[in-house]
């Protein structure tokens, strides 16, 4: 029996009945991919009204026919008409169906505080549109599920219930999970940086005793943030089961400061296939705000600590390189050094109401692996934003 790679989408649309929960199927068991997207022009606007003609779509580089093909886009109420030509009409369109998954085992207080009046600000806007919206923080007890408009209000009340569970690196021995995981793998380079970190901040250690602590120390990190990491997917799998039946485009949002990219990650597969089989792009909204001074340019180190012990330049990149590839690989939008966090979440909804869906047959394989996807735009001066590609089981 063939395993399912294709990607079940729920939305009305023109190539697509309404009643439609499967794919379509073209000759005997082919199977189709339905990848969706969004195309932004220089200034990141949403662009409508392009057709199938104006796409090329490959996988692992070869182009592939497309056999289906769907528009949508969000209609202005003030203008009259009707839709664009190849364009799913709005009265025939439900609303998106979104998982705002607020990641509060990653986030501090601090970061959670700042984020609650743009969350406020936010869900009194998408209370004027309609859809549903399911709104998650697992270690807070937050999780509502709302229709809108009308839910909008219990969903604000929910807010202030958010409390942000990680405290910041304050010890003698910081070392971020980024550095960890690399001293894991036996990157030496990052060993010694730590190890003059860490006898800098403890004068009386000798070099012997700095080398086991950093060891010691990163094994601990490592195991602490791959907790973290694990409950996060835990909840992510179930805003998936949530989005699944719903009608309309699919979506999960995380608003977290991230985590990093780890090659021991034995779950991420899960994660990308199953965000492929639900058709929701996971979107990552970077809530630690604008870029400021490193770890260390604070009075808490105070500047003793210098280029070859103190952060790495990509330190900030790194420490949310996990969140950042997960985004990518699933066609989702990332907004990041920002504080207006009102503006990135209304960019990320934005996106949910104005995109494409093409689909083309899918390649038989003989062996396991990621197959990439790649969709183009002939059109000049536009961008696309889609999945990378998805793995598939061997055959």
């Amino acid at each position: 029996m063939k395993r399912l790679i294709v990607a079940l989408m729920l939305v009305p649309a023109i190539s697509l009945p309404a009643q439609e929960q499967k794919p379509p199927v073209f000759k005997a068991g082919t199977e189709v991919v339905l990848v969706d997207f969004v195309v932004n022009d220089k200034s990141e606007r949403a662009v409508r009204g392009l057709t199938a003609q104006d796409f090329v779509v490959k996988e692992d580089g070869k182009e592939r026919p497309i056999v289906s093909f769907a528009a949508f886009a969000e209609v202005d109420p003030s203008s009259a008409g009707a839709a664009a030509p190849g364009t799913a009409p709005a009265a025939s369109r439900p609303g998106p169906a979104t998982v705002l998954l607020i990641d509060d085992g990653h986030l501090t207080a601090e970061q959670t505080l700042r984020l609650r009046s743009d969350l406020k600000a936010l869900l009194a806007k998408v209370g004027a549109r309609s859809g549903t919206l399911s709104l998650i923080a697992p270690l807070s007890g937050v999780s509502e599920a709302r229709t809108l408009p009308f839910g909008a209000t219990e969903l604000t009340a929910a807010v202030d219930r958010i409390v942000g569970r990680r405290v910041d690196e304050r010890s003698d021995l910081p070392v971020s999970d980024a550095e960890a995981i690399a001293v894991e793998r036996g990157d030496r380079t990052i060993e010694t940086r730590l190890v003059e970190r860490i006898m800098t901040l403890n004068p009386a250690f000798k070099p012997e005793q700095a080398v086991a602590v950093t060891r010691s120390r990163s094994r601990e990190v490592v195991a602490e943030a791959r907790v973290r990491r694990q409950a996060l997917y835990v909840e992510a799998m179930s805003a998936f089961d949530w989005l699944a039946p719903q009608p309309g485009r699919h979506s999960l949002v995380i608003v977290s400061p991230g985590f990093a990219r780890d090659p021991e990650d034995t779950r991420y597969n899960d994660i990308v296939t199953r965000s492929l089989r639900t058709n929701a792009p996971i979107s990552f909204l970077d809530a630690r705000g604008l870029q400021g001074f490193g770890r260390f340019e604070n009075v808490t180190f105070g500047a003793a600590l210098g280029a070859s012990s103190g952060d790495l330049t990509t330190a900030r990149m790194d420490a949310a390189q996990g969140t950042s590839v997960l985004a990518d690989d699933t066609g989702g939008i990332i907004v990041r050094n920002t504080n207006d966090l009102e503006k990135g979440l209304g960019r990320l909804f934005d996106s949910m109401s104005t995109y494409y869906i093409v689909g083309y047959e899918h390649v038989p394989q003989t062996k396991a692996g990621f197959r990439k996807i790649k969709v183009e735009t002939r059109a000049k001066g536009l961008t696309v934003r889609a999945r990378r590609g998805y793995f598939d089981a061997a055959r």
